[in-house]
């Protein structure tokens, strides 16, 4: 199965200072990472030799970038990261494997591995998976999922944000899609969300950093202030909350 399947890490040269921390812990949580790892560039390379470079120059915006990127893997199923998913726990290969049985047996569209939202609907009895209802928001995101190539190609389209991705694609384009799209309760792979913001390292992204030994280039990006952190917080906690309980 993991001949089937390969991760790719979707980002740019502009975000290239944020592949030393991300691969350092790539490979301290998930040492035993068994399936190929691609990571999209444009003309800078990341020298290791388990990172399959796929270089796009020029740089074409994220879809058009992921849409060439996922011609050139073989794979039939992705595992989809970005550059600023910095794992914070290790990562359980039967687990991985469960979520690729999961969508090989269903014939599924996607399999979100961390519930950012999660699944609006049961599934069975399962009590760690549920499905994601047509009418879902965000049934198109990218957070870190399981999709079927093919399909995350049918559902890209050039010069598209990942953000006109989710709303767009989510809105008009995935409700066609028959093959059905599932989500975890619990996160399959656990990271740091989102480390950059509005071109800044977070201010807890940065702390969380420091906890795990790895030290941000301040030169090459800015770092939101305690004050821009506060800030941020009291205003997403609401928006979170609303997101998780589909309210």
């Amino acid at each position: 199965m993991n001949n089937n399947c390969a991760i790719v890490i979707s980002s740019c040269d502009n975000y290239r200072d944020a592949w030393m921390p991300f691969f350092t812990l790539f490979f301290r949580y998930w040492p035993d990472c068994p399936f190929n790892i691609h990571l999209i560039g444009n003309k800078e390379k990341f020298n290791d030799e388990k990172v399959n470079m796929v270089n796009i120059d020029p740089d074409l915006r994220w879809s058009s970038n992921l849409m060439i990127a996922l011609k050139k893997i073989p794979e039939k199923y992705i595992i989809y990261f970005q550059e600023d998913y910095f794992l914070r726990s290790a990562v359980n290969n039967e687990k991985v494997f469960s979520a690729l049985d999961l969508t090989e047996k269903n014939n599924a569209a996607c399999v979100r591995l961390f519930p950012c939202p999660g699944p609006d609907l049961p599934f069975g009895d399962d009590p760690d998976v549920g499905l994601i209802s047509e009418s879902a928001a965000y049934r198109n995101c990218t957070q870190t999922s399981i999709w079927s190539k093919q399909i995350l190609l049918n559902l890209l389209r050039d010069g598209e944000t990942g953000w006109d991705f989710e709303l767009y694609g989510g809105l008009e384009r995935s409700r066609l899609i028959k093959e059905p799209f599932f989500a975890y309760r619990r996160p399959v792979i656990d990271y740091f969300c989102t480390a950059i913001l509005k071109g800044k390292y977070l201010y807890d992204a940065v702390k969380f950093c420091k906890r795990e030994g790895i030290k941000l280039d301040r030169r090459a990006r800015k770092f939101e202030n305690y004050f821009q952190y506060l800030f941020r917080i009291s205003n997403l906690k609401p928006k979170l909350r609303k997101l998780i309980k589909g309210k």
